[in-house]
């Protein structure tokens, strides 16, 4: 009878600990590239503003983002990426809202490639506005290099600064010519450490609790006794 109950508070320590070293693990926080965009990736679109005008963007709008059909990776506000023709300056706001809670937004750093089409090349019905990113309504960040070939994806974009706890959300501004216009995001890697877990008791402490509690249930049957 001794040599069970010994047994059972050696597994029962063991799982104690175990469970306490599980505490110190915690996944990635979450981030999704426009090659998933249900649920994930919205956009607020404008037909027919003023080319090269911030105030022809709009926030009112929102409504999930559709990838564009033929086009890996790419979301727009349909399936073509198309509204009207050639020379119907489109607006489109892409946004991504993502959540902290549980991390330290201090250590938060979201590294990724994006690309546009067709606005920042200045040139033919390309369109004069740079595409640009805003994390948390914060300061606006240009697409690297522009004006360069902004459908192509950029070099590397690392971000390690403007988190916040809880929700936060990343908007693209990007303006299109009206035929296949779109935004594509990709080769996302996002990393936060947890913030201030539970202390978990050492390996040590458990088994002296252990120890402890194997004395409490050995005295006790002895006075039954």
């Amino acid at each position: 009878m001794k040599k069970k109950l010994w047994l059972g508070l050696a597994v029962g320590v063991m799982m104690i600990s175990i469970s306490g070293n599980m505490s110190e693990c915690y996944a990635d926080p979450l981030f999704y590239s426009t090659s998933t965009p249900t649920g994930h990736w919205y956009v607020s679109t404008v037909v027919g503003g003023v080319d090269g005008q911030l105030s022809s963007f709009s926030k009112a709008n929102f409504q999930q983002a559709s990838a564009i059909n033929n086009r890996t990776g790419w979301i727009a506000n349909n399936s073509t990426g198309t509204n009207g023709g050639l020379g119907t300056w489109t607006f489109f706001i892409f946004r991504q809202t993502f959540d902290l809670t549980g991390y330290d937004a201090a250590s938060a750093n979201l590294n990724f490639q994006w690309a546009a089409d067709d606005s920042g090349q200045v040139f033919s019905y390309r369109g004069a506005w740079t595409p640009k990113f805003s994390l948390n309504d914060g300061a606006f960040t240009a697409y690297p290099g522009s004006p360069t070939a902004t459908y192509s994806l950029s070099s590397n974009v690392d971000i390690t600064s403007g988190f916040v706890s809880g929700s936060n959300h990343i908007d693209f501004y990007v303006e299109g010519n009206g035929v296949t216009d779109g935004f594509d995001l990709q080769s996302v890697n996002f990393t936060a450490n947890a913030s201030s877990p539970s202390p978990t008791p050492e390996p040590a402490t458990l088994l002296l609790m252990g120890t402890g509690l194997a004395g409490l249930i050995g005295a006790k049957r002895k006075k039954k006794a």
